[in-house]
């Protein structure tokens, strides 16, 4: 009978140890890294530049949840304005909430100063980088003529139609898109819901007046899924731009929104018991948020929670500059690691098996890719 007893307790033993390890790897997932002031920021990105050639490029990891700049840059930055009529500018303004101070907290730019000391490049400078909700390595230019550069190569490979795409991203999605890979294609615009604007993604071709008058962007995205588990996918992707959320609004269009997206996840909806896409602005009362049965759990939160408290996970792991040298053949790929909080839950969601097959297969192409006189080397930083 004791022995019988003895048996039968192994099982919860194991489940008790098992929740003991749990709020540190839940901790860890929900807890990216934060920074307070400029100095620290600049500190921190001195350990993580990834390469360095003097007076010209440094290229560094950025961190998850910090802007580069923190504001619209002057002219809309290297695309321009992306609303061509200016009183339309004015007149949007007013319904999109400008993001104080506070919520902006410290930002790329304002740990330049003492980067370029701690760097020794006086001209080190913010070029383009990466939106706020992605983590990734960036390029900065040490001169204004490699600034240009970068700037020329970005407007160029951003209006390619066909892959390989510049960006190169992985994504936790809630769900997954209804075919395990694919091409989609289509525009982001801004259209009035309700009596707001919203981001809208149509899967077709722009039209001509629309492009021109910049009331449209389109974009490109191939995506792979590498796994699904306990309701939440891996997907690998790659996109030619990131501006209008269109990454964000091409998942959301494929029921499979990145987890923690908080904006784009609420119109996925439950309906008879399966997710349904829900036009951005409607008002269903009699459905409610689809959210996977396991997320709660794994996460130890209530469904509020989950719709509110979790960071965005998405990574940038490597962004592609072609040409970047000036010179045929040349240029330069910018690669980072995931980060300790998206690597976390990728342990806690059962999907670490998929990255680290996925990185492996990544290795041996890049080997492969290597033994070739003709083919640049994916990760390594050719000038």
């Amino acid at each position: 009978m004791n022995a019988i007893t003895k048996v039968a307790k192994l099982p919860k033993a194991k489940e008790a140890i098992k929740k003991l390890s749990s709020p540190s790897l839940i901790t860890k997932a929900l807890n990216p890294a934060q920074f307070s002031d400029p100095p620290k920021l600049a500190r921190y990105l001195e350990k993580r530049v990834l390469a360095h050639a003097p007076g010209r490029f440094v290229v560094i990891e950025k961190p998850y949840g910090i802007s580069c700049v923190g504001q619209l840059q002057e002219n809309g930055g290297v695309f321009e304005n992306s609303v061509r009529d200016d009183r339309k500018t004015e007149k949007w303004a007013g319904t999109i909430k400008a993001r104080s101070g506070e919520q902006v907290g410290v930002t790329i730019t304002d740990g330049l100063k003492l980067l370029r000391k701690i760097l020794k490049e006086p001209q080190l400078s913010f070029c383009t980088g990466l939106k706020r909700y992605l983590s990734g390595a960036i390029v900065l230019p040490c001169n204004e003529h490699d600034s240009n550069i970068l700037k020329s190569c970005i407007r160029r490979m951003s209006s390619d139609i066909e892959p390989p795409f510049m960006y190169n991203a992985l994504a936790i999605t809630v769900g997954s898109p209804e075919k395990s890979s694919g091409l989609i294609t289509g525009f982001a615009t801004f259209r009035n819901v309700g009596k707001h604007k919203e981001y809208i993604f149509e899967e077709r071709k722009v039209s001509k007046r629309a492009k021109s008058g910049k009331y449209a962007v389109e974009g490109h995205m191939s995506y792979r899924v590498l796994d699904t588990k306990n309701g939440v996918s891996l997907v690998d992707f790659s996109v030619d731009k990131f501006a209008r959320h269109l990454p964000r609004l091409m998942l959301t269009h494929m029921l499979s929104p990145i987890l923690g997206d908080r904006i784009y996840w609420r119109r996925l909806m439950e309906v008879d018991g399966a997710p349904e896409l829900i036009s951005a602005g409607s008002r269903v009362p009699e459905f409610t948020q689809w959210i996977p049965r396991v997320l709660p759990e794994k996460f130890a939160m209530n469904n509020k929670e989950i719709m509110t408290s979790l960071p965005i996970y998405c990574h940038v792991y490597n962004t592609i500059f072609e040409d970047v040298g000036g010179y045929e053949e040349q240029g330069l790929v910018a690669a980072s690691e995931p980060p300790a909080h998206f690597m976390a839950a990728l342990e806690l969601l059962d999907l670490l098996p998929a990255y680290r097959k996925f990185k492996k297969q990544s290795s041996e192409k890049t080997t492969e890719d290597s033994t070739s006189e003709t083919s640049k080397t994916s990760g390594d930083v050719i000038f």
